[in-house]
C-alpha cells in the first residue's frame, strides 16, 4: 500500500471516507497509548474503556473494510473462504429423497452466505457506532458507575449498556478468532444464568444469576470485561503489539526475510533452521500459533519443500516451531504479561524463569529437524557465499532493542515504560537513518514522518483483533469466579489425583490440553490458570512454576489432535494429510510434553540457584536429545531398532524427571550409548523405515 493512497484525501469517496477513518483512529489509538505512559494522565481503569472503545471501533472498520474491499491491500486472515467448496455444491443427480434434499440444503446454505456477505460490512460499521455509543455511555458517567452507583444502584440503562458491551466483545472476538472461543464467552454467560446453572449436576451446579446480575458483572459495574486482563493488554501487551506493527512498516520483517535468504546459501541443513527462528521470533509477537503459522508458513513450508523435504514433515516443522514461540521471552505470546500481573510480581521475574523452559524447547526442535535432515538426506546444496552487506541494512534495529533490553533488564522498568521508550528510539533511529542513507532534505523528513504515520496506524491495527478477546476474557473468568466453578475444579482434581501427586500433574495435563484446544494461546492460559493451577499450588508446586506448567500445555493443544489448529493449517499449506502432519508435529514436539515435569521435578530450573541449575540443564538437556533420537530413530550415526529406541526413551524420561541419582546415571548411559555408536559404526544411508 502506498504512503500517497492511504492520506491522500483528494478523491472523497466511501471507500476513502473509510480508509481515511481507519488511519485516523488507529494512529491516535497509538499516540493515546503513547501519551498514557509518557504522562498517565488518569485512572488506568478509565483508560482501559477509552482504549476499548477505540480499539473495538477500529477493530470492526477494518473488518468492514476487508468485507467490502478484499484487495491486496485488505487482506482478510482467518475470515471465511468465500469460494465455494466441494462439499458446498449441490450434487445433480436423480437420486430420490436425500441427495436431491441435500442439493436443496446446499443451495439454501449458499443463497444465506451470500446474503451475509453482503449486508456483513454494514453490520460491522453498525457495531463500530455502538461501541462508540456503550463506551462513550461508560466515558460520560465513569465517576458514577465507579462510586455512586455501586451504593445506590445501577439504572436500567446502565444494565442494558453492559448487557451490549459483553455483546460487542464476544462478537469481535467470535470474528477475529472463530467460533470456538466466541462459545467460550458466550458458553460461560449461559452457565451462570438462573435458568442453566441450578439444573446442572454434581459440581456444576450453582444458584444462577439474573440478567441483572450477568450486566453487573460482566462489564457495567467496571469488573468482567474491565478486568485485570483488558487492563495489562491495553497497557503493557499493547505497547509491545505497536512497536512491532511499526518495526514491520520501517522495514524489519523485510530485513529478516532477505536475511534469511542469505544465510541458506551456506547452512547444511537449508531453509529448516531458519524457518524455526523467524517462526518462533513472530510466535513470542502475535500469541497465536494459528495466526502465526498462516502467515510465516506460508513462505517457509514452500521453501522447505523445495529444498525436498516431505509435506507432512515441513507442515510439522512449522507447526511446531508456531507454537513454540509462544514460550519466548521476553514476549512469550502476550502470557507474560498476564502471568506477572496475576502472580503480583516483577515482569522481570517471569522472564527469567521463562528462559531456561525456552532454551530446552528450542533445543529439542533444532536437534530434532537437524536429525530428520541428516537421516532423509534432505540437505541443502549450498549455493554461495553469505553476503554480509545485507546485515548492514537492518543494523540500525539493534538501537531500540538495545534500550529494550536496557530498560527492562537493567532499570527494571514496567513493560509500558519500557516499550514508550523503546518506540521513540525506533522512531528518532529511522529519522536519523533516513537522513544518513538518503540525505538531509525536507523530502526526506517528510517521508519518514508519513512512514512513521503509517507506523502508528499499523501498531493498532495489529493491536485491535486483541481487544476483543482480552475483555471478553475478563467476562469468562468472572461469570466461572462467581459461580464457584473455580474452586469446585481445584478441589474435585485434588480428590480425583487420590493424594497422587503424578496423577495430579497428568490431570492438570490432560485439562490443559482440553481447555486450550482450538483458542489462542493467552486465552487458554488464562481459563486454565484459573481453573486448573489452584489445585497444584495447593498441592505445594510454586507459584511460578505452576503457571508455565498450565501454560505450556495450553500452548501445545495448538499441535495436539483432534483440533491441533497450527498443524491443520500448516498442513492445508503444505497440501499433506492432516492426520500423518499430527504424528510428525507429536514427534518433533514430543519433548515439549515432558519439559513441564522436568521443570516441576527440577525447580532451579525456573528459580535460579548455581550450581544447581547448570547441573540439572546439562542433565535436562541430555534427556532432551535422547528423547529426540528415540522419537526420530535416529542418532546421526545410525538407524535405531526398536529395542535400543526404548532403551532411549526410558533413559530421556529418567534424565529429565528421575531423582537426581537416576539422572546422573541415565546422562552417563546415554554418553556411553552415544559413543559406542560414533566410535564404532560409519554414516549410515539414509532411509524413510518407521515414518
Amino acid at each position: 500500500m502506498s504512503v500517497s493512497q492511504d492520506l491522500s484525501l483528494s478523491s472523497v469517496t466511501p471507500r476513502a471516507v473509510l480508509r481515511s477513518s481507519i488511519f485516523v483512529i488507529g494512529a491516535s489509538m497509538t499516540l493515546f497509548t503513547l501519551y498514557f505512559a509518557w504522562q498517565i494522565p488518569m485512572d488506568q481503569l478509565r483508560y482501559s474503556n477509552i482504549f476499548l472503545g477505540l480499539g473495538l471501533t477500529l477493530f470492526y472498520l477494518v473488518e468492514a473494510r476487508k468485507h467490502l474491499y478484499p484487495d491486496k491491500d485488505s487482506p482478510m486472515p482467518g475470515a471465511p473462504d468465500d469460494t465455494a467448496t466441494a462439499t458446498d455444491q449441490p450434487t445433480e443427480t436423480s437420486s430420490a429423497g436425500g441427495t436431491r434434499g441435500s442439493a436443496v440444503a446446499g443451495t439454501y446454505r449458499q443463497a444465506v452466505g451470500a446474503a451475509y456477505r453482503r449486508v456483513n460490512p454494514a453490520i460491522c460499521l453498525a457495531l463500530a457506532v455502538l461501541t462508540i455509543i456503550a463506551t462513550g455511555y461508560v466515558e460520560f458517567h465513569f465517576d458514577r458507575l465507579l462510586h455512586e452507583a455501586r451504593m445506590v444502584g445501577w439504572t436500567q440503562t446502565d444494565l442494558v449498556i453492559g448487557l451490549i458491551i459483553v455483546g460487542l466483545v464476544t462478537e469481535a472476538t467470535g470474528r477475529a478468532y472463530g467460533k470456538t472461543i466466541a462459545a467460550v464467552v458466550l458458553g460461560s454467560v449461559l452457565y451462570a444464568t438462573s435458568f442453566i446453572g441450578p439444573n446442572l449436576p454434581g459440581l456444576f451446579r450453582h444458584t444462577g444469576m439474573d440478567w441483572q446480575q450477568i450486566s453487573r458483572e460482566g462489564a457495567i459495574s467496571l469488573t468482567g470485561t474491565y478486568g485485570f486482563i483488558l487492563e495489562v493488554g491495553a497497557t503493557w501487551v499493547a505497547i509491545f503489539i505497536m512497536f512491532a506493527g511499526m518495526a514491520k512498516v520501517y522495514g524489519l520483517m523485510d530485513f529478516i526475510i532477505e536475511t534469511s535468504q542469505e544465510v541458506l546459501k551456506v547452512l547444511e541443513s537449508g531453509v529448516v533452521h531458519i524457518a524455526i527462528i523467524s517462526s518462533m521470533a513472530m510466535g513470542s509477537i502475535t500469541g497465536s500459533a494459528a495466526a502465526n503459522t498462516a502467515t510465516t508458513g506460508s513462505f517457509t513450508i514452500p521453501m522447505m519443500k523445495n529444498q525436498g523435504i516431505r509435506e507432512d514433515f515441513a507442515a510439522a516443522i512449522e507447526s511446531v516451531a508456531s507454537t513454540g514461540g509462544q514460550m519466548l521471552p521476553p514476549v512469550m505470546g502476550v502470557a507474560a504479561f498476564i502471568m506477572a500481573d496475576i502472580l503480583g510480581v516483577s515482569y522481570f521475574v517471569i522472564i527469567q524463569a521463562g528462559i531456561i523452559p525456552a532454551l530446552l524447547f528450542y533445543f529439542s526442535v533444532m536437534v530434532a529437524t537437524h536429525l530428520l535432515v541428516l537421516r532423509h538426506d534432505w540437505k541443502a546444496t549450498e549455493s554461495g557465499r553469505f553476503d554480509r552487506s545485507v546485515l548492514l541494512k537492518g543494523v540500525h534495529f539493534l538501537l531500540p532493542l538495545a534500550v529494550l533490553i536496557y530498560t527492562l533488564v537493567v532499570m527494571r522498568l514496567t513493560p509500558l515504560g519500557a516499550g514508550f521508550y523503546t518506540i521513540l528510539t525506533l522512531v528518532a533511529t529511522m529519522y536519523v537513518r533516513n537522513a544518513i542513507v538518503d540525505g538531509v532534505s525536507v523530502g526526506t523528513v517528510l517521508e519518514t514522518t508519513k512512514q512513521t504515520l503509517l507506523g502508528l496506524r499499523q501498531g493498532a491495527v495489529e493491536m485491535a483483533p486483541l481487544v476483543g478477546i482480552l475483555a471478553s476474557l475478563g467476562v469468562v473468568i468472572n461469570m466461572l469466579t462467581q459461580t464457584g466453578l473455580t474452586q469446585k475444579i481445584s478441589a474435585q482434581m485434588i480428590s480425583l489425583s487420590g493424594g497422587v501427586f503424578v496423577i495430579l500433574l497428568l490431570l492438570a495435563m490432560v485439562a490443559s490440553i482440553l481447555f486450550g484446544l482450538g483458542m489462542p494461546t493467552p486465552a487458554a492460559y488464562i481459563l486454565v490458570v484459573v481453573l486448573v493451577a489452584p489445585a497444584m499450588i495447593q498441592y505445594g508446586v510454586a507459584e511460578i512454576s505452576a503457571h508455565m506448567f498450565v501454560f505450556y500445555f495450553a500452548m501445545l493443544s495448538a499441535i495436539t489432535p483432534p483440533v491441533a489448529i497450527a498443524v491443520a493449517i500448516g498442513s492445508k499449506i503444505s497440501g499433506s494429510g492432516f492426520l500423518i502432519a499430527c504424528k510428525q508435529a507429536l514427534r518433533i514436539g514430543a519433548p515439549g510434553f515432558i519439559i513441564p515435569f522436568s521443570f516441576i521435578a527440577n525447580e532451579s530450573l525456573i528459580y535460579w540457584t548455581f550450581p544447581n541449575t547448570a547441573i540439572a540443564l546439562v542433565l535436562v538437556l541430555t534427556g532432551i536429545a535422547a528423547l529426540i533420537m528415540a522419537m526420530i530413530g535416529y542418532n546421526g550415526r545410525e538407524l535405531l531398532t526398536r529395542p535400543k529406541r526404548l532403551v532411549f526413551l526410558v533413559l530421556a524420561l529418567a534424565a529429565m524427571v528421575g531423582p537426581f541419582a537416576a539422572q546422573v546415571g541415565a546422562v552417563v548411559l546415554i554418553g556411553l550409548l552415544l559413543a559406542n555408536a560414533y566410535l564404532r559404526s560409519t554414516p549410515e544411508p539414509h532411509a524413510v523405515a518407521d515414518d
